[in-house]
């Protein structure tokens, strides 16, 4: 039976932290793993599978706590997935800092050592918003000149994204996502932006958040500045403004039209770079030059004032 919730389970939501990958430099192996056992075998309380090479050798071990997958790999521990999923069984309610700050002790009890000084590989931060999410990713338009690519369920196309080699940036319809992964059918319609980054994408920024181990993650400091950073990528994601054509110069509307083009952008990239950024300048002037879109300064005050009541 699908479980309803109420409108104010989710009328404001905030969580920052979700997805995270840690490694932990292990000082002592457990003895079926010294021996690459190629049955699985018992420790912290947790059955651990061998994994195999197609060779037919036992490369290491792999186990789950909840949501968490976990992986022992010569001497280090791997712990992956979402953080928020494994001590609250979902990703779509309040996760605030305390909970998080819970959450990380609650694992650090399964080990006889401590994770805290694991290191932080990979975070995701993430924030939902009661808001029509379709009307919000297909306003995007680039960010730091790079151009959204969608998110698909099959044919379905539920959110944008952008790539880059240490980030990923996402929104996307999040009442969809709940119903295709977790079976739970939420009555209103929620709007997810979230980062996954390498924690190097934040430690060798100009203003660097210090994440390196998970001792880093209950720090409050670095929690609101996490939090703030998601509003300020928020807000250089240039969107799509109410372009009033009629009162624009022909020029201003091929420039608007060159830059919104995926193709032209990157052959001026590549092969007339000076020009692309003189016209980039030139763009960015323009739009923000035009009249703000009522419906995306909606949005991003629903973002700022969530993020704000959590710092």
């Amino acid at each position: 039976m699908t479980r309803k919730l109420q409108n104010t389970s989710l009328e404001i939501v905030s969580e920052v932290y979700d997805t995270i990958h840690i490694e932990k430099q292990l000082q002592t192996l457990p003895d079926k793993a010294m021996q690459r056992s190629t049955e699985p075998f018992e420790w912290c309380n947790l059955l651990w599978i061998p994994k195999y090479h197609r060779s037919g050798l036992v490369t290491g071990y792999t186990s789950s706590i909840r949501n968490l997958w976990l992986s022992l790999r010569e001497d280090k521990l791997l712990i992956r997935n979402s953080l928020q999923k494994f001590y609250m069984g979902n990703n779509y309610e309040v996760f605030a800092f305390a909970k998080a700050v819970q959450a990380l002790k609650l694992l650090d009890d399964y080990f006889p050592f401590s994770i805290y000084d694991a290191e932080v590989k990979h975070v995701a931060c993430g924030i939902v918003i009661q808001e029509d999410a379709q009307l919000i990713f297909e306003n995007w338009a680039d960010y730091k000149g790079k151009f959204p690519h969608v998110m698909r369920n099959g044919t379905k196309v539920y959110g944008a994204h952008y790539k880059a080699t240490d980030y990923n940036i996402k929104g996307y319809d999040k009442t969809y996502e709940v119903s295709i992964s977790d079976r739970q059918k939420l009555n209103a319609p929620y709007f997810r932006f979230e980062i996954e980054a390498k924690a190097k994408y934040y430690n060798t920024r100009k203003d660097p958040i210090p994440i390196y181990t998970v001792s880093d993650l209950v720090s409050k400091e670095n929690y609101d500045r996490l939090a703030s950073n998601l509003l300020d990528t928020y807000q250089t994601i240039k969107k799509r403004p109410l372009i009033p054509y009629v009162a624009l110069q022909p020029k201003e509307i091929r420039l608007i039209a060159v830059m919104n083009d995926k193709k032209a952008v990157n052959g001026l990239k590549k092969y007339h770079k000076h020009s692309y950024k003189t016209d980039r300048k030139r763009y960015t002037a323009l739009i923000s030059s035009l009249q703000q879109n009522p419906f995306e300064n909606q949005v991003e005050e629903k973002l700022k004032s969530t993020i704000q009541q959590h710092l």
